[in-house]
């Protein structure tokens, strides 16, 4: 009867098919654990392609609407001259004057070492070999500097409607044919700004032609004598140190890399708007 009973209580009452406590249990975890796997595949896919995407790129077209210069030679399809040296041979005969003079003083000093009397300190001689060495060397350096000088930079618009290109022309040596580069203008970069260094060398060509007589009107003549013969020594000790820094120092000498090679600007030719368009379109490495 009891048999009978739970029989017709499971027919008035039916019931889905359970498992045990344990194996429910089991499965219920395994699903909520592969559930989670899926968030951090997910969410580490995204970073990925977040931190490794490309960032947004100005265009070409934008850039070259900015600049005024760019701007000319994109609409009139016209080269614009943005550098041109100064007359070469007044710089070939600069730096070479000052290469025969530091040579020969450096040699002068070798001769006098073998020509000094005996029964001299010790260290005479030496001092002699040690300033005929530098002045040597001075002068040696001195005369590689005229190599890879540009005679014109130039803004030229691209081949059949492509990019702006720059055209460099210059000479690798002094006694060369003239060379002519063309390069992508995203493809150069430059030493240095030139507008600051322009705006030095002008203030260090006024110093050097300042008047020295200026401002001593209400001077006594022993006062304005003295004053007169300070600022002439002050002044052409400037102008020599100058004249040394502009030969030796390569002061105004600005670099322009192309493909690795560099060439030479010099400041004290013709820059134009005084450098800034150098200075915009170049970048500085």
């Amino acid at each position: 009867m009891a048999a009978c009973a739970r029989g017709v209580t499971s027919f008035l009452h039916p019931q889905t098919f359970r498992l045990p406590s344990t194996v429910r249990a089991t499965l219920l975890n395994t699903r909520l654990q592969a559930t989670r796997a899926h968030h951090p595949t997910r969410n580490f896919s995204a970073s990925i392609i977040h931190r490794y995407a490309a960032p947004p790129r100005t265009s070409t077209w934008a850039y070259m609407q900015h600049d005024p210069v760019l701007r000319s030679v994109h609409q009139t399809r016209e080269p614009v001259l943005l550098y041109k040296e100064p007359p070469r041979q007044k710089y070939l005969a600069r730096v070479y004057s000052w290469a025969t003079i530091t040579t020969g003083i450096g040699l002068y000093n070798f001769y006098w070492v073998s020509a000094l009397p005996p029964g001299l300190s010790f260290f005479v001689a030496p001092t002699y070999v040690v300033i005929g060495i530098a002045f040597s060397a001075i002068g040696i350096h001195l005369y590689q500097r005229p190599v890879r000088r540009l005679a014109t930079l130039e803004l030229v618009p691209g081949y059949r409607g492509g990019r702006l290109q720059l055209r460099l022309t210059g000479k690798k040596e002094p006694w060369s044919k003239d060379e002519v580069i063309d390069t992508d203008i995203f493809n150069a970069t430059i030493s240095e700004k030139t507008r600051p260094m322009l705006e030095e060398m002008v203030e260090a060509e006024r110093a050097r032609r300042q008047n020295i007589t200026e401002g001593l009107e209400g001077y006594n003549i022993f006062a304005k004598t003295w004053e007169i013969m300070a600022r002439w020594v002050e002044q052409k000790w400037t102008s020599f140190f100058l004249r040394f820094k502009f030969a030796v120092l390569q002061f105004g000498i600005i670099h322009i890399e192309v493909d690795g090679v560099k060439w030479k600007i010099d400041c004290e030719g013709y820059l134009l708007e005084h450098g800034a368009a150098v200075d915009r379109i170049l970048p500085v490495d």
